[in-house]
């Protein structure tokens, strides 16, 4: 328990300083801490300031797991893939694509918590989800998160012809229905989400049967609904760091999906959606914004929204053991299995 209080204080703590680009912040003496993200110490260096803890791909009664390693697009690609213990060999199961969160700089596929996580929901929904280790700050920036996503949904769409996919994946080819295709993710991961599911909108050339999105990361320089001042916070920082060819700021259209030059929200690449949000969460006002502003686009899927009461950003994974979490990956369930 103290080891979770600790995680969550970490989580939850801001830097109270003026809002400065990385370039005005090397002026500072000090290094620069981001908790829990980064630590700038203004000579051009910059580290992750957490390191993420990694468990081998479970493997038990419920679920088995391994990790692969690919090429695709010209990207080299890693990845966890879950698969039910035991699929039907006849029977064609959704497939789920999950974005990890931690704000682009911090998570993996492989940390203890986002694996049992989509572990559980394979257990529980009976699909094979496939969570990808995407590039993180600061070994890349903006948009290489999404470039490697979007590389990532090809291969996986690619399956339908797995006989003419490089190093297509056996039990992807065997078990995965390339016809319901879904993205998922929280955080940071909830953005990539939205992201693709534009992307799949605009190209066509990946169908996407559904979007769940779990306290997405979204931010804009204009305060919305009862939001509070998040300019000091971490989440709001960071993103000078991790999209520092952004000329918008955190008005670039990636991060706020309401600002100047954001594409419609009709282009919405899917049939369905899921938004999820905590109530004790400050991105809260801008997630609920975004479920409205996609009821009102004239985009024509049908959008679910669900608040968890008294639950704080990204809940389901900090806490594993609480009923909400619980809940949370029932409904998941229904929404895969729809």
């Amino acid at each position: 328990m103290a080891n979770l209080h600790h995680t969550l204080s970490l989580l939850l703590l801001t830097l109270i300083l003026p809002l400065s680009s990385p370039s005005q912040l090397q002026k500072q003496e000090d290094p620069i801490r981001i908790d829990p993200y980064i630590i700038d110490y203004r000579n051009g260096t910059v580290v992750a300031a957490t390191n993420t803890i990694t468990v081998p791909p479970p493997n038990d009664s419920n679920v088995q797991s391994k990790d692969i390693e690919i090429t695709y697009s010209g990207r080299p690609l890693r990845a966890r893939v879950f698969l039910p213990a035991r699929p039907e060999p006849s029977r064609k199961i959704p497939i789920l694509v999950y974005f990890h969160g931690g704000a682009f700089c911090i998570g993996s596929p492989r940390s203890e918590l986002d694996s049992r996580f989509v572990a559980r929901v394979v257990a529980e929904a009976h699909v094979i989800a496939l969570s990808l280790d995407y590039t993180l700050f600061p070994n890349g920036v903006v948009p290489a998160p999404y470039d490697d996503a979007w590389a990532f949904l090809k291969w996986v769409a690619a399956h339908r012809l797995a006989a003419h996919v490089p190093e297509s994946d056996p039990w992807l080819a065997r078990f995965g229905d390339v016809d319901r295709i879904f993205v998922g993710g929280d955080s940071a991961g909830g953005n990539i989400v939205h992201n693709m599911a534009i992307r799949a909108g605009q190209t066509g050339t990946v169908g996407l049967t559904g979007a769940f999105l779990a306290m997405p990361y979204f931010l804009g320089s204009s305060r919305v609904g009862r939001e509070p001042d998040i300019t000091t916070s971490c989440n709001f920082k960071i993103w000078a760091y991790v999209c520092p060819n952004c000329k918008a700021g955190v008005d670039d259209p990636v991060i706020n999906p309401f600002g100047p030059g954001a594409p419609s929200l009709r282009d919405l690449g899917c049939e369905r959606m899921l938004v999820y949000v905590a109530e004790v969460d400050e991105l809260r006002e801008r997630d609920l914004l975004y479920y409205e502003q996609v009821k009102k686009s004239g985009w024509p899927g049908r959008i679910e929204l669900v608040e968890a009461k008294g639950e704080r950003h990204v809940f389901h994974i900090l806490t594993p053991d609480r009923p909400a979490t619980a809940k949370l990956i029932q409904d998941l369930a229904k929404f895969l299995n729809a």
